[in-house]
């Protein structure tokens, strides 16, 4: 479990790193007088082209709560992408503090044709060396569309930090390699049942998500409350022969817990 609370804080990581380099759509003088005495903040993120965001290497490496090396396993994300597979999108936020003291976060466009790669998922061996123990993951590639959402950041009475998360999206394709390369998918989907309208335009097949984090002494709390959709695997391979097609349909979470916490 101490390598799942890691692995959280290089994802928040990341997601900081995905907000400083994007390229943000500036305000020139008469836009921010226009601006002023308005509530929050617009924050227009534009991506252009597959690596408008790259992350070359996110590292973990095993250690108690000394900072000492215990094992010294790692583990390493690498080759980290955020873009769109041609032409640029944008995605439109507003970001307001209420007067309970919420930090609210809205996307509030329908983006279509986001896309994630991974080129590889390793651990490695005590050192500094690159060289891979074990392949989890390689060649991983999702596109997607997202559809408006909302973040909640505030507290509860016991005092814990809180995340409300709502929102929708759908994968419309993918592919990924598993433990290098026995196992690959080259057409991957993962669709739902919902319609979301956006400026009068409907848009299906959504899977809709509502999830609740709490953060406190004890670690990190994830309630997933709804989360429902068809997985669809094609041209599933096995040691380079392909061997069908995986359907796994109505794939729900309704209520799951996770707790994330230290372990030594």
């Amino acid at each position: 479990m101490k390598f799942l609370k890691k692995a959280s804080l290089a994802a928040s990581i990341a997601a900081v790193s995905f907000a400083a380099n994007a390229e943000l759509v500036a305000m020139d003088e008469m836009a921010m007088a226009a601006a002023t005495g308005q509530a929050g903040i617009d924050l227009d993120v534009t991506l252009t082209g597959a690596n408008a965001i790259s992350i070359g290497e996110i590292e973990y490496t095993d250690t108690n709560e000394d900072g000492q090396t215990s094992d010294g396993g790692r583990l390493a994300i690498t080759g980290i992408n955020i873009g769109t597979p041609s032409g640029s999108i944008t995605l439109n936020h507003t970001i307001d503090i209420d007067a309970d003291g919420n930090l609210n976060i809205a996307q509030s466009s329908y983006t279509e044709d986001l896309q994630i790669s991974v080129a590889s998922i390793d651990t490695r061996a005590a050192g500094t060396g690159t060289d891979s123990a074990a392949n989890l993951l390689s060649n991983l590639s999702l596109v997607m569309d997202v559809a408006p959402s909302t973040t909640v950041i505030g507290s509860n009475a016991a005092g814990d930090t809180t995340i409300a998360m709502d929102g929708a999206f759908k994968i419309k394709s993918g592919s990924v390699e598993l433990l290098n390369g026995a196992i690959g998918v080259t057409s991957l989907s993962f669709t739902g049942s919902d319609t979301v309208t956006v400026d009068g335009v409907d848009y299906t097949d959504l899977v809709t998500t509502d999830i609740d984090m709490t953060a406190n002494a004890s670690g990190l709390a994830v309630t997933i409350n709804s989360l429902q959709g068809d997985l669809n695997l094609g041209g599933v391979t096995m040691g380079g022969s392909t061997v069908g097609d995986i359907a796994v349909k109505n794939l729900a979470l309704a209520g799951a817990s996770i707790l994330i916490s230290g372990h030594d």
